[in-house]
This record gives C-alpha cells, sequence and structure tokens, in this order.
C-alpha cells in the first residue's frame, strides 16, 4: 500500500512537472502572440531564440521586419492569429521543441493607390503574394483596396534548460531557416 501511495505522489508531481512548462509555454506563446498582433519588433525579438542571431545580427532583423511591414511604398498589418494547437513536446540533448500550428490574416495596403487602378498590376501582386506564401488563400479586397492572405503557419517552440520558452518561426522554403533547427526536430514534427 505503501508502495502504492509513493508511487501515486510521483505520478502526481510528474503531471504538475508537466502542467508547469506547458502553462508556461502557454503563457509564453500569448505574450508573444500580442506582441506580433501588435508589431511590436523589438519586444518580439525577446521571444526569439538565439539561433535567429547567428544568422544575421538582430539589429538586421529588426530593420527588416520593420521595412517589411511598413516602408514608403506599403503598410502590411495583421488581421488575426489564432494558435491552433501545440504538439507534445519532442526531447533532443536536454532541449525540448514544441510545434505550434497557427493560423494568420495579413493585410496588405498600397500608401498610393494609383497603381491598384491597373488590374494587370493587381494580378501581378497576387501572382508575387501567392508565390512566396505557397498554399496560402490570397485575394484582393477591391473595396478596401487591400491584399489579404490567410493560411497555417508553423512556429517551432524551443526549451533550452535554462531559458524560458523561446520561439523561431518554420518556414520550409527557406534553406536558411532549416539551418536552425536539428535534422532530427524537422523528421520528428515531419517538417
Amino acid at each position: 500500500m505503501k508502495k502504492l501511495f509513493y508511487l501515486f505522489i510521483i505520478l502526481l508531481v510528474s503531471i504538475a512537472g508537466f502542467s508547469q512548462t506547458d502553462n508556461s509555454l502557454t503563457r509564453r506563446l500569448k505574450d508573444y502572440t500580442r506582441l506580433y498582433l501588435e508589431l511590436n519588433i523589438e519586444r518580439m525579438m525577446e521571444y526569439m531564440h538565439p539561433n535567429l542571431f547567428e544568422l544575421a545580427p538582430e539589429y538586421r532583423i529588426i530593420e527588416s521586419k520593420k521595412i517589411y511591414y511598413d516602408n514608403n511604398t506599403t503598410k502590411t498589418t495583421i488581421g488575426k492569429i489564432e494558435n491552433r494547437s501545440i504538439s507534445d513536446p519532442f526531447t533532443l540533448k536536454g532541449v525540448k521543441y514544441c510545434k505550434v500550428d497557427y493560423y494568420m490574416v495579413t493585410i496588405l495596403s498600397y500608401k498610393d493607390e494609383s497603381r491598384l487602378l491597373d488590374t494587370a498590376y493587381i494580378s501581378s501582386m497576387l501572382s508575387t503574394i501567392r508565390s512566396v506564401d505557397i498554399g496560402k488563400d490570397v485575394s484582393y479586397n477591391a473595396s478596401t483596396k487591400q491584399f489579404i492572405t490567410k493560411g497555417s503557419d508553423v512556429l517551432i517552440a524551443i526549451k533550452d534548460p535554462s531559458k524560458p520558452w523561446l520561439f523561431l518561426e518554420y518556414n520550409g522554403n527557406s534553406e536558411l531557416v532549416k539551418k536552425l533547427f536539428p535534422v532530427e526536430v524537422i523528421e520528428h514534427f515531419k517538417l
């Protein structure tokens, strides 16, 4: 009976430990998602895994993201981010990885709408966006004069032993991004 009691206690502590990890991931993901919706690029960097900064310095990533979302020609906003699922953790060499599937809507607006009077230009833009955002629903709303992209994306949550959960976006179309993840992680999550 005593052994059964100890087994129950160990099981309870294990479940509580997993629950804490899950809660900390959920909290961090919620904060990251809020910052993404706000396009608070500088604060988002606090949630990025340092592997990203091996590809480019943090200031360059901030600069390029700012230019992507707001430049002389266009402004892109986030219409919606919805975290749909978080996988069970996969552990490799003491590091935990979770795959986060999320749905996002982005809205691209032109600052000078005169280009949008040309239907050939609109068709060309739709083709260009579709070639970048492969597999996503890309449309043009003529009444608002905006290009809307809807679709699913993947975020990898990474928990190094001494750090909080951090994130890296996974884009299967980018060879550089593939270098950020061990091949075992890519294979495990079938990315």
